[in-house]
This record gives structure tokens, C-alpha cells and sequence, in this order.
């Protein structure tokens, strides 16, 4: 079953299960830049792993941030995006 992450509500009833926190990021590699697609490909995936561990059909209401860092690399500073995000786990009824 896929597992829906939408920044809306469904129009269907549903029940509260929990609120979700995930965080990713993408870090400038040699010969390769930041995606930030990567990264918030990567952080949707982990919402929706959580909400089918928890038994949940849907992750609901999210919010995206993200921030960009450095990081300590063996060539000196790198570039890092990182992107949080959160929302509420629920169960179609």
C-alpha cells in the first residue's frame, strides 16, 4: 500500500495516530552539487516509513524547512541542505 505525505488534509474521516518528525540532507560531493530534490525525496520516504510502521495510512498537514550548512570535509568545507519535516500520522476510518 502507498503511503500518502501531503501538506493538506483528505476530505475523508480519519483518526489522529501521531505527529511524524524527519530530517535528510544532500552534501556537496566531488564532481557532484547539491540536490535538493535528493534530499526531500529522502525526508517524504522517511515520513511515510514511519506512518507504516505506526500502522498509519497517511501523513498529513507536513511542513518542509530546510537550511543550508557547511561541513568539515577532507578537502576542506562542503556545502550541506538540509530539509526537516513533520506532520500527523493518520488512520482512514
Amino acid at each position: 500500500m502507498s503511503i500518502r505525505v501531503s501538506t493538506t488534509t483528505p476530505s475523508r474521516a480519519y483518526e489522529i495516530i501521531d505527529t511524524v518528525f524527519a530530517i535528510d540532507s544532500s552534501t556537496d560531493k566531488m564532481f557532484k552539487s547539491i540536490n535538493p530534490g535528493e534530499a526531500f525525496q529522502g525526508v517524504k520516504q522517511q515520513l511515510a516509513d514511519i506512518c507504516r510502521k505506526i500502522g498509519g495510512d497517511a501523513v498529513v498537514c507536513c511542513q518542509f524547512e530546510y537550511r543550508n550548512a557547511t561541513a568539515d570535509g577532507l578537502m576542506g568545507k562542503k556545502q550541506v541542505l538540509e530539509i526537516f519535516a513533520y506532520g500527523t500520522v493518520i488512520k482512514f476510518t
